[in-house]
């Protein structure tokens, strides 16, 4: 007979609640239910609530064997801080979770956060995520290994063409993970996560974190290194012209 055992502590306005689910012969659909006057805040994982949790408690199937599960609430402590409602065999199941994943009918596609090849300087090679260099300059190769060929230069200040669809993917991408990041509610983490496109595209958004930090951040320098350096060249074209 599947049994619950819950311990309560208390810290600082906010009850932690530990359970315990214990002799699990089978796998198990079961519905743990929180009895504390507050609501359910569950464990999270990258930022959105663990599967099965809701604000009201747990509905999962669980494996056999014992498992430990937790979440906190506002709510003060009560004995006992909460239930089993129902605990049902599953044999056809393997324990992995209440349901499977839906992301592919709102799967929005953001591409690869590679820079494109017009987007790296004449003379520099494109780097990629095995690349171990993250510095922003590069030793110069010298004149003989730079175009010989002057492109003619854009005025009007705006990001060039060939940048442009790279930044709005990356921009796309950012305020993904922001608006995933502030979901601290149930309904807005679970808007969030249809606004991103289903689970499926918030992993990939979370786990490309690092790598679109580093590509943004090494893009941000060079360019602005690039920046310096064109600031600092003030071609003399009147004596050029003299001697030339």
């Amino acid at each position: 007979m599947v049994t619950l055992d819950c311990t309560t502590s208390h810290h600082d306005g906010v009850t932690l609640v530990a359970l315990s689910l214990r002799d699990l012969d089978e796998s198990t659909r079961v519905t743990v239910r929180n009895r504390l006057d507050g609501p359910v805040w569950p464990p999270r994982c990258e930022g959105l609530p663990v599967t099965g949790w809701t604000e009201t408690g747990f509905e999962g199937v669980v494996g056999p064997g014992d498992h430990a599960l937790g979440y906190a609430t506002p709510a003060p402590p009560a004995d006992p801080p909460a239930v089993l409602d129902d605990a049902t065999p599953a044999p056809n199941t393997d324990g992995a979770g209440v349901s499977p994943e839906s992301a592919a009918d709102v799967v929005r596609e953001l591409g690869d956060p590679s820079p494109p090849a017009d987007a790296v300087p004449a003379g520099v090679a494109a780097t990629t995520d095995a690349d171990s260099c993250d510095g922003v300059t590069e030793p110069d190769a010298g004149p003989a290994a730079r175009s010989t060929t002057a492109t003619r230069p854009q005025t009007d200040g705006r990001v060039p063409a060939a940048v442009e669809p790279w930044l709005e993917t990356m921009a796309a991408r950012v305020e993904a993970a922001e608006t995933l990041a502030d979901a601290e509610t149930l309904p807005a983490a679970t808007a969030a996560v249809r606004e991103a496109g289903g689970l499926a595209e918030v992993r990939t958004i979370a786990e490309s974190g690092a790598t679109d930090e580093r590509r943004l951040r090494r893009l941000a320098l060079r360019a602005a290194a690039l920046a310096d350096r064109r600031g600092a060249a003030t071609v003399p074209v009147e004596t050029l012209a003299r001697i030339a």
